[in-house]
């Protein structure tokens, strides 16, 4: 037995014209004896509009506007009654997955709704999406988003891959809330990834390595992957180097909740943080009057971070620090040969990593689903 056909129709443009294509596709659902229900929107067009551009692209918008809502009661299919609507499909059809049909003044109502029972159109593949919780904080986001925008081999706008991000600066702050029992960021961070699950992202990112220790709880409830930045950090250091010794430079939230170090030790990467005098020169090149948070880049904060990296290379014996701190990478760039306490070492910014890795996965998932 085959399933009932859902037929949007955007109706408010030339009302009686969709009043027609609603009885043609009724006679022919009693013909064939198929059953169909018939989704209306009955928004009208605006009528104000002193020039043809005007009143065209006022239908634009409003077509638009019909069919997501159309789409999002289950329209197998959207009709759209229109003496122009053949002009602007492709356009609209680029925003949305379901087919959508133009039924123009030459078209033939009986014979559109026929053709619609017999052969209805398939969904539009969609492409890939990427949601990234955004003011965590508001510079780590801007860095993050550059490096995926360099990461991608794209040659033109419309060549890059579809991203989405939800800027909250407003988040509490998670080391706060971790070391201090400050307030709990889970709701914040929750109903940010809700609102980019909801907008249709195909996986999260976050540019906050403490904010992951909050993950475990997030996914229980968003159906949407998240894509672990540690772990493609961690994944990117055993791929590349044949015996690290990894020191950690990160928040004490990040230090102190083992996020980076519990996921090491599963990969069997050995991994050493900093002393106490140490980790609060870490923490001061973070959150310092001079540090990162606070705008500065150079100077006091720099000083500060190396510092702490001089310390993990000649008494931890490191040769691959990890910038575990997406403020960090704005003060020290990802290198294989930095020079520091008479050698060289591997400073590896997950940012940058993680951009590489979602820029590839974008890429490979609309090459698979054919879509941009």
């Amino acid at each position: 037995m085959m399933n009932t056909l859902k037929i949007g129709v955007v109706a408010g443009i030339l009302p009686a014209r969709a009043y027609e294509f609603t009885s043609a596709v009724e006679e022919v659902s009693r013909e064939t004896g198929r059953e169909a229900e018939i989704l209306h929107d009955w928004e009208a067009l605006r009528t104000d509009g002193e020039d043809e551009l005007t009143r065209l692209r006022d239908e634009k918008m409003l077509a638009c506007d019909a069919a997501l809502r159309l789409q999002a009661k289950g329209a197998d299919v959207i009709v759209i009654p229109s003496a122009r609507v053949s002009g602007y499909l492709p356009e609209l059809q680029a925003e949305l997955t379901t087919p959508v049909v133009a039924l123009g003044p030459e078209d033939c109502p009986d014979c559109a709704a026929k053709k619609l029972f017999e052969s209805a159109p398939k969904p539009v593949a969609r492409g890939f999406r990427l949601g990234l919780i955004g003011g965590l904080g508001p510079a780590a986001t801007v860095d993050l988003f550059n490096k995926i925008v360099k990461a991608t081999p794209a040659k033109t706008d419309q060549e890059h891959f579809k991203l989405m991000i939800d800027e909250d600066p407003q988040i509490p702050d998670r080391t706060a809330c971790l070391l201090a029992g400050g307030t709990d960021p889970t709701i914040s961070l929750y109903h940010t990834a809700k609102r980019l699950q909801d907008n249709g992202c195909d996986a999260i990112i976050i540019p906050c390595n403490t904010a992951h220790a909050f993950l475990p709880y997030i996914t229980r409830r968003i159906r949407v992957p998240f894509i672990d930045m540690q772990v493609a950090a961690l994944e990117d250091i055993q791929k590349r180097f044949k015996e690290p010794r990894i020191g950690l430079l990160a928040t004490s939230g990040t230090v102190k909740t083992g996020i980076y170090s519990k996921k090491a030790e599963k990969m069997g990467l050995p991994l050493f943080v900093p002393d106490e005098e140490h980790q609060k020169l870490v923490m001061s090149a973070i959150y310092g009057p001079k540090g990162a948070k606070a705008g500065y880049t150079e100077g006091e904060c720099r000083d500060q971070l190396l510092a702490a990296a001089e310390y993990m290379v000649r008494e931890k014996g490191c040769n691959v620090l990890i910038l575990g701190c997406t403020e960090l990478p704005l003060i020290l760039d990802e290198t294989d040969a930095f020079p520091i306490a008479g050698t060289t070492v591997a400073i590896v910014d997950p940012t940058a990593v993680l951009a590489r890795k979602v820029a590839k996965l974008a890429m490979d998932e609309n090459a698979k689903r054919g879509a941009r």
